[in-house]
């Protein structure tokens, strides 16, 4: 009898069914993970990778509350047939979680540093279609481009050379790092981010030389593992036309996850047309893009073309190529490796500023043709071991190489000659870098750091009637040798629950080895300019918090940048009149800075901040009057130049200020705005004056209106920015 009332109700179990719930994005619809449910007994479920979680276990009869640190909770009453949630973003994060200050995951609020986060929701939202452009449309990123394919950024009155772009823990800056505006951060795909961390202000005890003006980390989306048996399969596909320009990209990206291997592949192609500038012009302005004219060759010989439509840039569009995979294997209970292999092609990018706007005396433009070609290979392995030993909580090892491939190409108007000069650049890296939590009060991160450059710089003359080569003058020495060794030591102490005392320490070795042959047109007292140098930096932070939502932080620490290949070795004619050469003899910059922030945050919706900074900088390197071989002017490539360098300064200054506010009226409306102040100058001892400093931002920023509601998202903004006075003004 026993038996046979057992089998009915084991039949109704097994019909029975758990009731599963999926949390989606708001505007995005995607599935959220690590979003807590919890009822009115605090039972809770999580949700695991594909956004779902098993509410059987929950009371129901009274409202459920959902939890996630990115989104605003929300209390609801879920029925036995309720499938799914959809949870609206913050504007203002209470407990942001940041990766980048100390190579760590860290709360932002713990840390003295100011920041910018752009996670991966964002990146989708504002549909950007660079990566500059991502940057710029913080409004705490000032980004100039001189062309449809620039994108240079600056940070704080740092520009190129100046700030370190990391790319998934690995350091993109190379020995050809160039002073001047600097595209390279375009060769990142915005479609592959998962997230982007700007430090502003000086990062040197844990990134090292060039990170004067800030660090900009970018982290690529990752391959995600499956939490169940099932195969996980995530595919996300997008298709975006943009009049302005005539672009027309295609990406489509798509992860395969097991429970200990996974597998990631994005894929994105851009098409930029000639950009379409504004037609209403300003009274009293020269417009210089006014495109009146454009070269085509016709029978040998170059004409120029009359432009039917010169609000049309004929000549400054480009295409490029992005190709992003990597593989997660699982190969123990806490240990994982990565590989992670990255390809940017731009096989040609014009120099529409030079081919627009260079004229010679008769009226005629200067040149035919100017542009450069940009690919990038990155190819990367990295183990992470997150159990706890004796010396560390966590153990990170990236071993990285680089290929960089940078070919310069210019044509004169009507001349039958193309000079292309051709930089090859490899670079291994390898990077150590560990964590330690000492009785809980306590952080330590430390780690080792080695990078090894080889430049071969190529050049040659083509004559495009004769189809003839023949060699031309390297834009560098032959060939180059750029080698850095660094250890560093990072600590946080919380004294308590409102006082955190950050400091650390950096040793920096570093080898610069330019060999000069006959490629050069002119000869240097040595064929070998070699140069060594070492620095220590360091940083002391201290930041208050309260309960009452305020933080406090005050920051000082040194920073340096040593001399690369670029500053070192360059030959280069700079507009009509100047002819820039190599200079062996300069010294490493170094640099103080202190920075002071406040900000407050009341009743969780309505957050202003402010942050002031001020930074001498020793050594300054700046581009000045300079002798070759005795002679301050030579005649190259048939024209009399004014020689000119790279020299060391005895002192500039640079500082400024940042303000912003965020307000979130409601889960539907919210309002953000920041403005950004900057003032620079370095003394100039032969002339016996202080110049100002030609990276040095207007006063810009940005306002946005954002408007959320169960159907929608929806953001206007306003970008503005000041007028910035000609050099000397």
């Amino acid at each position: 009898m026993k038996k046979l009332l057992f089998m009915p109700l084991a039949c109704i179990s097994m019909l029975s069914k758990a009731q599963t719930i999926t949390v989606r994005d708001n505007s995005t619809r995607e599935a959220v993970e690590n979003v807590s449910i919890k009822d009115k007994n605090n039972v809770v479920v999580i949700t695991d990778i594909r956004g779902k979680a098993d509410i059987t276990s929950l009371n129901k009869t009274d409202s459920l509350t959902i939890m996630h640190l990115s989104y605003n909770s929300k209390k609801i009453l879920l029925g036995d047939n309720a499938k799914e949630i959809s949870i609206i973003s913050k504007i203002i994060m209470l407990d942001e979680i940041i990766f980048s200050a100390n190579k760590t995951k860290e709360e932002k609020i713990d840390v003295p540093y100011t920041m910018e986060v752009i996670k991966q929701k964002d990146i989708e939202f504002s549909n950007q279609p660079t990566t500059g452009d991502l940057l710029q449309n913080t409004g705490n990123v000032f980004v100039q481009k001189s062309q449809l394919g620039g994108g240079s950024p600056n940070l704080r009155g740092f520009e190129a050379s100046r700030v370190l772009i990391v790319i998934d823990g690995v350091r993109m800056n190379n020995a050809i790092y160039r002073a001047g505006h600097l595209q390279d951060v375009m060769t990142l795909d915005a479609q592959m981010l998962d997230r982007t961390e700007v430090i502003f202000g000086p990062s040197s005890t844990m990134y090292g030389s060039d990170a004067l003006g800030g660090v900009m980390h970018f982290y690529t989306k990752n391959a995600q593992f499956s939490s169940d048996d099932k195969m996980l399969l995530k595919t996300n596909a997008m298709v975006r036309y943009a009049s302005v320009n005539n672009e027309m990209t295609g990406h489509v990206d798509f992860n395969i996850g097991f429970k200990k291997f996974a597998s990631l592949t994005n894929i994105t192609y851009s098409n930029f047309g000639d950009l379409t500038s504004g037609s209403v012009k300003l009274n009293g302005y020269t417009n210089t893009w006014d495109r009146n004219y454009y070269v085509k060759r016709i029978t040998n010989r170059d004409t120029m073309m009359p432009n039917a439509n010169n609000n049309v840039l004929t000549g400054s569009g480009y295409t490029q190529t992005d190709i992003l995979q990597r593989f997660q294997i699982k190969t123990g209970e806490h240990l994982t490796n990565n590989l992670n292999f990255q390809l940017s092609l731009t096989p040609d990018l014009p120099r529409f500023d030079r081919l627009a706007g260079d004229f010679k005396s008769n009226g005629d433009l200067k040149y035919a043709e100017m542009g450069y070609t940009q690919n990038r290979m990155l190819a990367a392995y990295t183990l992470n071991y997150d159990a706890k030993t004796a010396f560390s909580d966590n153990i990170k090892f990236i071993l990285a190489y680089q290929k960089i491939d940078q070919d310069r190409y210019t044509r004169k108007f009507n001349a039958n000659e193309r000079t292309t000069q051709m930089e090859d650049v490899g670079v291994i890296s390898a990077n150590l870098d560990l964590t330690k939590n000492i009785k809980e009060k306590h952080e330590l991160r430390y780690g080792l750091e080695f990078t090894s450059n080889d430049v071969k710089s190529t050049a040659k003359n083509v004559d495009i009637v004769k189809d003839s080569t023949y060699r031309a003058d390297t834009r560098y020495a032959a060939t180059n040798k750029m080698n850095t060794f660094a250890a560093y030591l990072s600590h946080a102490f919380e004294v308590n629950d409102h006082f955190v005392i950050s400091d650390g320490i950096r040793y920096t070795n570093a080898s610069v080895v330019c060999n000069f042959t006959d490629t050069l047109p002119f000869k240097f007292p040595d064929p070998k300019a070699v140069q060594k140098s070492q620095a220590v930096t360091g940083s002391l932070g201290f930041t208050w918090k309260a309960e009452n939502d305020y933080k406090v932080s005050l920051l000082a620490n040194t920073k340096f940048r040593t001399p690369n290949v670029d500053d070192m070795s360059k030959l280069f004619a700079s507009g009509g009149s100047i002819l820039i050469v190599a200079n062996p003899n300069i010294k490493p910059e170094y640099a103080y800075n202190f920075e002071l922030g406040i900000s407050k945050i009341m009743n969780g919706r309505y957050k202003f901040d402010i942050t002031g900074f001020y930074t001498i900088i020793e050594n300054y390197l700046t581009q000045r009057d300079f002798q070759l071989n005795g002679q301050d002017s030579v005649v190259y490539q048939g024209n009399k130049y004014k020689v000119q360098a790279m020299q060391n300064t005895d002192r500039a200054f640079i500082y400024g200020i940042n303000a912003g506010c965020q307000l979130d009226f409601n889960n539907n409306i919210s309002f953000k705005s920041s403005i950004n102040y900057t003032y620079g100058r370095y003394s100039d001892v032969k002339k016996d004056t202080i110049v100002p400093l030609d990276h040095i931002a207007p006063v810009f920023g940005q306002s946005s209106l954002i408007y959320k509601n169960k159907n929608m998202d929806g953001e206007f903004f306003i970008r503005y920015n000041g007028k910035k006075s000609p050099i000397g003004i």
